[in-house]
């Protein structure tokens, strides 16, 4: 369904944008960012990718991405700016945070946050990168070979994905027991950490697999990412929570 549809939301998540890595077209980002009619924008980490990978200077895309945010800002929605391992530097204060705040002045930045939908149930929002430090594992060849092919995997799917040998890589690499072990494990992790809080449910991104599921009382929603699934969660003003592409 086209993006122009979804224009009426009470909150919409989105996650690992990673804005000025210049590895996909930025054009389906700022579609989406200029129809977008929501009351509350939650930005779940990994925003700018240069803050990880400082150029000394802020990229075009990086310029052109703000001034996308001040235009949803100047139509009424709260933007929320939650840090995540790209991008550390947003809620430590210094030289990228004051930058930030000046660019964006309305925006409200934090290491992690709590919703309450509609319905009463409260979402603890958190990037999820905490996962790192509990699953400390030796990197194999097979991790290292995907992490090396990880860029020109993302460049064939950006430009190539209505071939059908693209479509099945696609398929095989989300088929990949390795990938499935390591949600499975970042799930557990996340739906914990919503106990903890003494929450319903967590939304959280990092691991670029999107995911919505219930495990007992809880709910588990994972935005994915936007530089493969172009996925995000929202709440719809009728109060409904779900994953959307």
């Amino acid at each position: 369904m086209a993006v122009e549809a979804f224009n009426d939301f009470r909150a919409v998540f989105i996650s690992d944008l990673h804005v000025g890595w210049d590895k996909v077209s930025e054009l389906h980002l700022q579609r989406f960012l200029r129809n977008l009619r929501t009351r509350n924008l939650y930005l779940v980490g990994d925003v700018l990718e240069w803050m990880y990978r400082p150029t000394g200077t802020r990229r075009v895309s990086t310029q052109r991405f703000l001034n996308e945010l001040l235009e949803v800002s100047r139509r009424g929605t709260v933007i929320h700016w939650l840090s995540g391992n790209h991008d550390p530097a947003t809620y430590r204060g210094g030289q990228h945070s004051d930058w930030l705040c000046s660019a964006l002045p309305e925006v409200r930045i934090k290491p992690h946050d709590r919703y309450t939908a509609s319905d009463g149930r409260t979402y603890l929002i958190v990037h999820g990168d905490i996962y790192d430090y509990f699953a400390q594992r030796a990197c194999g060849w097979k991790q290292r070979l995907a992490e090396t092919l990880y860029p020109l995997y993302l460049k064939l799917l950006d430009s190539s994905s209505r071939f059908r040998w693209v479509r099945a890589l696609q398929k095989f690499k989300n088929q990949d027991p390795l990938l499935a072990d390591h949600a499975r494990a970042f799930r557990e992790l996340m739906m914990e950490l919503a106990r903890l809080h003494d929450c319903d449910g967590v939304i959280c991104g990092h691991i670029h697999v999107p995911e919505s599921c219930t495990v007992g009382s809880v709910a588990y929603l994972n935005c994915g990412d936007w530089l493969e699934h172009r996925s995000y969660v929202a709440e719809t003003e009728s109060g409904q929570i779900m994953l959307m592409r």
